[in-house]
């Protein structure tokens, strides 16, 4: 640059301001590079770049529900107040009031683009950016629209509706499309993204699409076999013990469990770990039968069927009474010797 144009080629002789520009520095990259590689891309032959309003999208909302259990087993359709931004419809969202007309924004001439030059020790530096007053849009409101005050949105409360599907779990998200806040200048709005949280229940845990329970059988029903009632999802439903059930074995509801999130046609099990209960004290007539029972399995082992009696206490005879008085008479002696030398000392 230097060798074709010199130091002046940058610099304005109109006025004597070194920051000015006499020539655009766009024409000088052209110059160049060519007329095909000069500028940028929605560069206008001024040099600054054709005003072009980007759409921005509104602002996704985020909203938090809890859901009890049985809800997020079978689903269930959920309406909570939401606040968010809509636009304005008294001016369309321009901010303008209805009848005025835009102004060109005298920062950027209508540009929507403004350039700032700095001297450097490489020379002259520009950079262009986006016009701070009218937000590149390269007009500004004349008069604001007196329902948002210029904004172009407003802020809305009401009711929405959102239907959850049967199967959600702790954690999942649901999209509500274009119920977020509202673009500016009547750009779309964005998402509502509800989150879900579960309520547990007591007694029923959830794995995958499998509810899972912990249940507790007395003996005699491990043994003999019997029909309990549990707690399912759906209420009380009957269970089957098998005879011989043993300790940590696992029993099986099937189509009991959570359905499969948008295939609510499959459907998990539930599945009940079995604990044994051993009494600590049972009743003589149980204590016989048990005995009976046992002495079917193994006749060479014998039981008592009573408790051992505690050995009668014997009186003690006068030479036993002597000898305990006499070695209590000489555990005594030390102490008879040190309460005479407290007396003697006074």
């Amino acid at each position: 640059m230097y060798d074709q144009f010199g130091e002046a080629g940058v610099k304005s002789t109109v006025g004597g301001q070194p920051n000015a520009y006499a020539a655009n520095p766009f024409d000088l990259f052209e110059a160049f590079f060519g007329a095909s590689m000069g500028g940028f891309p929605s560069m206008d032959p001024t040099g600054f770049g054709t005003r072009r309003r980007t759409v921005v999208k509104g602002e996704d909302i985020r909203y938090d529900i809890t859901l009890d259990f049985s809800e997020a087993i079978f689903g269930a359709e959920k309406e909570f107040p939401l606040s968010h931004l809509e636009t304005c419809e008294a001016c369309a969202g321009t901010g303008a009031k209805i009848g005025t007309k835009m102004r060109i924004c005298s920062s950027c001439g209508g540009r929507g683009q403004v350039m700032r030059t700095e001297q450097t020790p490489f020379g002259m530096f520009s950079q262009v950016s986006v016009c701070p007053t009218c937000g590149g849009d390269g007009e500004v409101i004349s008069e604001y629209c007196r329902k948002c005050s210029g904004e172009g949105r407003i802020r809305v409360k009401k009711n929405i509706k959102v239907k959850v599907p049967p199967g959600v779990s702790a954690g999942s998200i649901l999209r509500v499309a274009g119920e977020g806040d509202a673009g500016p200048r009547g750009a779309p709005p964005g998402d509502l993204f509800v989150y879900l949280e579960v309520e547990e229940i007591r007694g029923i845990q959830r794995d995958g699409i499998n509810l899972k329970s912990t249940i507790s059988i007395s003996y005699l029903d491990a043994i003999l076999g019997a029909v309990i009632k549990v707690k399912t999802v759906e209420g009380a439903s009957e269970l089957q013990i098998p005879p011989g059930t043993q300790p940590g074995d696992v029993l099986v509801l099937a189509k009991q469990g959570a359905p499969k999130l948008n295939k609510p046609s499959i459907r998990g099990d539930h599945l009940f770990t079995v604990k044994v209960t051993i009494p600590n004290r049972i009743s003589a007539k149980e204590r016989e039968l048990l005995e009976e029972l046992a002495s079917l399995g193994n006749k060479n082992i014998a039981r008592s069927r009573t408790r051992p009696r505690a050995q009668p206490a014997t009186r003690a005879t006068e030479s036993q009474v002597e000898k305990v008085v006499e070695k209590i008479e000489e555990k005594r002696e030390p102490d008879d010797i040190w309460q005479k030398l407290k007396d003697l000392a006074g």
